[in-house]
Order: C-alpha cells, then sequence, then structure tokens
C-alpha cells in the first residue's frame, strides 16, 4: 500500500514540477517584449544590442525546448508515468546505462540528439530563467491574487489575450509532433 501511495505521490509531483515549470516559462517567453522595452531604457545603446542578442537567443532555445517537454508530459499522462524534467534528466542516468525513455536516447533517436545539443547549448540556462521570469512577473502584475479563483480567470484571459495564435498552434503541432515521434520509436 505505501508503495502505491509513494508511486501516486511521484506521478502526481512530477507533472505538476513540470507543468508549473512550462507555463511559468511560456508566460515568461509570451512577456519577453516587456523585458526588452525596460532594457531599451535603462542600458547604454552598445550594450543593448548583445543584452537584445542574449535574451533572443535564450528566448529560442526556450521556445524549441518547451514542447519536447510537454509533449512528454502528455505522454507520461497518458500512459500515466512520471514525467521526466529533461534539465535533469541526462544527469540521473549514468552514460553506460541504457535511458529509460529511448525516444530520448541521443545515442537511439534523433530528437533525443537534438535534445541534448538543445539543452547543452543554452536550454539547461534559459528553460529555468524564462520561468523565473514567469514567476516574477506574476507576482509582481497579480500579488495577492495569485492563489484566488480571480486569479485564475485573469491568467487566462491574459494567456487568450496577450499569447498570438501563431505561439500557440507552434507549441501544440509542436508537442503532438513529440508524441507522435515517440509512439512510433515506442512501437519499434
Amino acid at each position: 500500500m505505501a508503495r502505491r501511495v509513494q508511486r501516486i505521490g511521484v506521478f502526481i509531483g512530477s507533472h505538476l514540477v513540470t507543468g508549473v515549470l512550462t507555463a511559468l516559462a511560456m508566460y515568461g517567453v509570451a512577456n519577453v517584449s516587456l523585458a526588452l522595452q525596460v532594457m531599451l531604457f535603462e542600458v547604454s545603446p552598445q550594450y543593448a544590442w548583445i543584452l537584445i542578442g542574449l535574451i533572443y537567443y535564450s528566448w529560442l532555445l526556450t521556445l524549441l525546448v518547451l514542447p519536447i517537454q510537454a509533449g512528454l508530459q502528455i505522454w507520461g499522462l497518458l500512459h500515466l508515468q512520471p514525467t521526466p524534467l529533461l534539465i535533469t534528466y541526462y544527469f540521473q542516468h549514468d552514460a553506460t546505462t541504457i535511458l529509460p525513455h529511448r525516444f530520448l536516447d541521443p545515442v537511439q533517436s534523433r530528437i533525443g540528439l537534438i535534445t541534448v545539443i538543445i539543452l547543452l547549448i543554452g536550454g539547461l540556462v534559459a528553460w529555468p530563467i524564462f520561468s523565473f521570469y514567469g514567476a516574477f512577473l506574476l507576482i509582481a502584475r497579480f500579488g495577492p491574487l495569485l492563489f484566488t479563483l480571480e486569479f485564475i480567470i485573469l491568467f487566462i484571459q491574459g494567456l487568450v489575450v496577450g499569447v498570438s495564435a501563431v505561439f500557440v498552434s507552434y507549441f501544440l503541432l509542436a508537442s503532438l509532433g513529440i508524441l507522435i515521434l515517440q509512439w512510433r520509436r515506442r512501437g519499434r
């Protein structure tokens, strides 16, 4: 009985943590223009271009890694398995062992290789930064309303108005593509 409760706790906890980190990062990515506007007025012009380049580089890396994480999370929900957090997944396993998700193995899968490359060229840092930025924006904008039903309604309205349809369709199609690739890979 205790083992079953522990498995349920790990399942719920992993999906909750990855879902919150993904949602916060998406909120931060969707509001990156606010940071650029503030930065252009606060930073001297010679450094502004460097900072803008770094922000867009990390923005792109986060946009590439979030659908992979969301696809893994949906896959885990469909199969009632805990979701691996991509930031820590490759550090949890020895290099000589076979990874639990063959789909993420960089030796056996192209998407696994792409995931490792994205994480190594900056995704390990960019995703947590955008999650932190999204959390900071939520706290700064909504403050004490964060844990109320009114906040949930305002947050959903803000996402519907603030996030473009192109971003949502990209995210959904990329997550669906990850699901299809993982389903095909599992069948082999």
